[in-house]
């Protein structure tokens, strides 16, 4: 077996165990959603009726992508940890968003993301274009589209603008994901195939936040309310 050979059988485990922390991480959020919708709607209804409690598990988000981006590489525990607690608030905090839609909508949105979702990751894995200035210019685009989020929210109150916006993300989170891929393979070869599980849950992390901002892009999309 040559080192070509050898080095992608290592790339391929490595994108392997990034895409199972994944696909843990979505499941953990889709488990807790379901019982907070259908075993404990108390905790919904105490998030709905305290709207600090709710921006305070948003703000607790946040901090847990800062400190997985810091300490993933050092601390591969405490990554772990860290995704899956991201993974159940998340969940908790998504379960607001899914009440508002009619089930069918967030199959639908479900489908449409999954499949976005695949095609540009197969894209980031496989193209030999350097994706860099699409991945720089997508993160600089989403700065601006959540700028344009929190005014129209606060005080533009357009659902022509949230449409827009949210035909916005999708292309932006689309480049993002494919991005994200691509990052993936750079990094395992810039490390010499020693980037290790703290690297995975940090990457797990990116392509899970990338799925979710599809996911409620589209939902805004398809927007059919109960």
């Amino acid at each position: 077996m040559n080192n070509g050979t050898v080095a992608n059988v290592g790339l391929n485990k490595f994108y392997s165990k990034i895409y199972g922390y994944l696909a843990v991480g979505i499941g953990v959020s889709a488990i807790v959603s379901y019982l907070i919708l259908n075993v404990f709607p108390i905790v919904l209804i105490t998030l709905l009726r305290s709207p600090a409690l709710f921006y305070g598990l948003w703000f607790v988000e946040l901090a847990l992508v800062f400190l997985l981006g810091i300490k993933a590489r050092q601390n591969p525990t405490l990554a772990i940890s860290g995704f899956i607690g991201y993974a159940i608030i998340n969940g908790i905090t998504i379960s607001a968003t899914l009440l508002i839609y009619a089930q069918a909508t967030v199959v639908s949105a479900f489908v449409s993301a999954a499949a976005t979702f695949g095609a540009m990751s197969l894209v980031g894995m496989f193209t030999k274009k350097d994706l860099s200035a699409i991945g720089h210019a997508a993160y600089s685009a989403l700065i601006g589209i959540i700028i344009a989020m929190v005014l129209n929210i606060f005080l533009l109150h357009s659902s022509a603008v949230s449409f827009f916006i949210s035909i916005l993300m999708v292309l932006i989170f689309s480049g993002i994901t494919a991005y994200d891929n691509q990052s993936i393979r750079r990094v395992y070869y810039e490390t010499n195939g020693q980037a290790g599980t703290g690297m995975a849950v940090f990457f797990a992390l990116k392509l899970y936040l990338d799925f979710i901002n599809l996911f409620l892009a589209f939902l805004r999309i398809f927007g059919k309310n109960k």
